[in-house]
């Protein structure tokens, strides 16, 4: 599988809107919604997004909206990785969900300097827009496996190629694929980097799965100990009593 990213939204809505605070002060929030993506047709870099992938990667997107999870973040633009960065952050998807041949979303932009800085932009009239980013296969053009990573907040496509292509952070990009990065999903639903050729786990800090790994050995290696040092002790004890 690969790291990929598909624009295919349409015009968004920006609403702006006040609410009060427990406080009683009065807050405004910028708030996305609109198209995300869509359903069954040629999206600008040539693949199609059958209804079926669709439908389940937003119903296993759920869970990330309502549980807080940093999946429903949105970063600036497409890092070329799989986690996606809270201090990078500059809005929050609170909505998922189809309707028609379109899954339909909803954001809320967060209070931090970036962000902020989006706000100013939008107020002046700039347009945005927003992008999946996504590891999967591809045939042909259809989409075949395919895992949502989120959505991030991407310059309006009229303000750039056709295409995605160039240089995405430190790796190549063709067509909105990254060109030099391959993963899996292991047993656990966790998305891994892999070696293309050999198939085997690439060590990172950020891995889910071999975090995990490192976690139980320590506490297993701790356990055991544990247990060591406590028979020793009752076994010296047993000695002294004869």
């Amino acid at each position: 599988m690969q790291l990929f990213f598909d624009d295919d939204s349409r015009e968004l809505q920006i609403l702006n809107e006040e609410f009060l605070t427990e406080s009683g002060n009065k807050e405004k929030v910028y708030k996305i919604k609109g198209i995300f993506s869509t359903i069954g047709e040629k999206n600008r870099n040539g693949r199609v997004y059958p209804r079926e992938i669709w439908e389940e990667q937003v119903r296993k997107y759920q869970p990330f909206i309502s549980n807080g999870s940093t999946r429903s973040l949105m970063e600036y633009e497409h890092p070329d990785r799989t986690e996606v960065d809270l201090m990078k952050a500059v809005a929050k998807i609170t909505s998922l969900y189809i309707q028609g041949n379109y899954v339909m979303g909803e954001a809320v932009l967060l209070d931090n300097p970036q962000a902020n800085q989006l706000k100013s932009l939008i107020k002046n009239g700039i347009k945005i827009s927003v992008s999946s980013r996504g590891v999967g296969d591809v045939v042909n053009g259809v989409v075949t496996d395919y895992e949502l990573i989120t959505y991030d907040i991407v310059p309006n496509p009229s303000d750039f190629n056709a295409t995605m292509n160039g240089v995405c952070e430190s790796s190549i990009l063709n067509e909105g694929i990254v060109q030099d990065k391959y993963y899996m999903i292991d047993n656990y639903g966790n998305i891994i980097q892999i070696d293309e050729n050999s198939n085997r786990v690439i060590s990172n800090k950020n891995n889910v799965t071999q975090r995990f790994l490192r976690e139980s050995k320590k506490n297993s290696d701790e356990n055991i100990k544990i247990i060591q040092s406590e028979f020793k002790k009752r076994f010296n004890d047993f000695i002294s009593k004869l």
